[in-house]
């Protein structure tokens, strides 16, 4: 069973974009140092989407969230001002499932399906299911799927109970130095 922490916003498409970027590769670097990091990776929606910016962090254990060395580091509070002022439906899960990475290479992609509450429909097959085990829990369940390249195949969402996202990495996986 593999343990990621999951950090999704919306950050506006402004003339700091670049700047956020260079912050936030400076932040993943930062967290990286943090024993029980093992990998991370950025990613960027491919449609528009409620949180269309993703991180994910593969973990030792759930323990690290809870850690002196991260809770003295990292958080919300670890954001620059600046940034953190324009950061929209910001929500932190942290999951854990039977999938060894969430590796996505230049030419994948990653398919999320969140089910929103217990009543909402299962997912679907060829998906892994992530259960939710800490942190902002604003999801019931997330399934993933990986794929090395080409165009995903993505479920049509039933009416109500799911959000579907579509991710391409923003840069290579990332791990401690």
């Amino acid at each position: 069973m593999s343990t990621f922490y999951m950090v999704e916003m919306h950050y506006p498409l402004t003339e700091d974009r670049t700047l956020f970027n260079e912050f936030y590769a400076k932040h993943i670097s930062m967290l990286l140092t943090i024993d029980g990091f093992l990998s991370a990776q950025r990613y960027e929606c491919a449609h528009e989407a409620r949180a269309p910016f993703l991180a994910v962090y593969k973990l030792r254990d759930s323990a690290v969230m809870k850690s002196t060395n991260y809770t003295s580091k990292a958080g919300r509070s670890s954001v620059n001002p600046t940034f953190r002022a324009k950061m929209t439906n910001w929500d932190r899960n942290l999951v854990q499932g039977e999938i060894a990475n969430m590796d996505v290479p230049e030419n994948g992609w990653m398919v999320l399906i969140d089910r929103l509450s217990a009543d909402s429909p299962p997912l679907p097959d060829g998906f892994t299911p992530l259960e939710i085990v800490g942190l902002d829990s604003t999801i019931a369940e997330r399934g993933v799927r990986v794929g090395q390249q080409g165009e995903p195949a993505v479920p049509d969402a039933p009416s109500t109970g799911w959000t579907v996202r579509t991710f391409r990495s923003v840069h290579p996986p990332r791990i401690p130095n």
